[in-house]
C-alpha cells in the first residue's frame, strides 16, 4: 500500500474518481439567469508574523469565481458572491475573501459573507439558510476539484441544486520510486473519498441536518 501511495499508481485512479466529471466546468454560464449566486469555499488561511493571510488554492478559487462574476456584469445581469467560510483564524475566510473581491472591483452590495462554517458540513448548511431566503434563479458552486465532489453531495443534502466550478486540479505521477509528491497529493484525496463515504453513510442515517 505504501509503494502504491508513493508511486502515484493509487492517487491517480483517485484523482479520475473525484475530479473528472468536472474538468469541463468552465463552461460558459447560463444566459437566462436573472438572479444568480456564486458560492465560493473558503481554501483555508495561514498566520504568517501574525499576518493572516489566504492559502495558496483560496486565490484559485477567487479567479474562478470573479470570472464568472465578471460574465454576468459585463452584460449588465445581476450576479452576487456568496462566501462561506470561518476558519481558524483571527479573521474569517470570508472576510480575507471579501477583501480581495474588492479590490478587483466587486461593491460590497454584490457581496454575501457566511462567516460561521467551520467545515463543508457547516459550508452547506449555513450557505442553505442564506440561500433559502434569497431563492436565486441558479447557485453555482466554485471550489477545489477534488473538493467538488463531497461539496456537492453536501449541499444537495441541504435540498440544493449547485453548478460545479472547479477552480483547480491536482493529480500524481506514476513514478518508479515512492516520492513525498505523490504520497502528500494522495494522503488529501483519500481524506476527501472517506469524506464522502462519511457523507453517505450519515445521510442514510439521517444525521445530516
Amino acid at each position: 500500500m505504501i509503494i502504491l501511495i508513493g508511486n502515484g499508481f493509487l492517487g491517480k485512479l483517485i484523482s479520475g474518481y473525484l475530479q473528472k466529471n468536472y474538468i469541463n466546468s468552465s463552461e460558459m454560464k447560463n444566459s437566462t439567469d436573472q438572479n444568480p449566486i456564486i458560492v465560493v469555499l473558503g481554501g483555508g488561511s495561514v498566520n504568517i508574523d501574525n499576518t493572516e493571510k489566504l492559502h495558496t488554492m483560496s486565490y484559485s478559487r477567487i479567479v474562478e469565481a470573479y470570472q464568472l462574476y465578471h460574465e454576468y456584469r459585463k452584460n449588465n445581469q445581476p450576479c452576487k458572491i456568496l462566501i462561506s467560510g470561518k476558519g481558524r483564524g483571527y479573521i474569517s475566510e470570508a472576510e480575507l475573501f471579501s477583501k480581495n473581491f474588492k479590490s478587483m472591483g466587486v461593491p460590497d452590495s454584490d457581496i454575501i459573507k457566511e462567516d460561521q462554517s467551520m467545515n463543508t458540513y457547516q459550508n452547506a448548511k449555513y450557505s442553505s439558510q442564506i440561500l433559502n431566503k434569497i431563492a436565486p434563479s441558479s447557485v453555482y458552486l466554485v471550489t477545489s476539484g477534488f473538493h467538488m465532489k463531497r461539496s456537492v453531495a453536501l449541499f444537495q443534502t441541504f435540498g440544493l441544486k449547485p453548478i460545479p466550478k472547479a477552480s483547480d486540479f491536482i493529480d500524481t505521477e506514476i513514478t518508479w520510486f515512492p516520492n513525498s509528491y505523490n504520497a502528500a497529493f494522495t494522503f488529501v484525496m483519500l481524506k476527501e473519498v472517506v469524506g464522502i463515504w462519511q457523507v453517505q453513510v450519515y445521510n442514510s442515517l439521517g444525521m445530516n441536518k
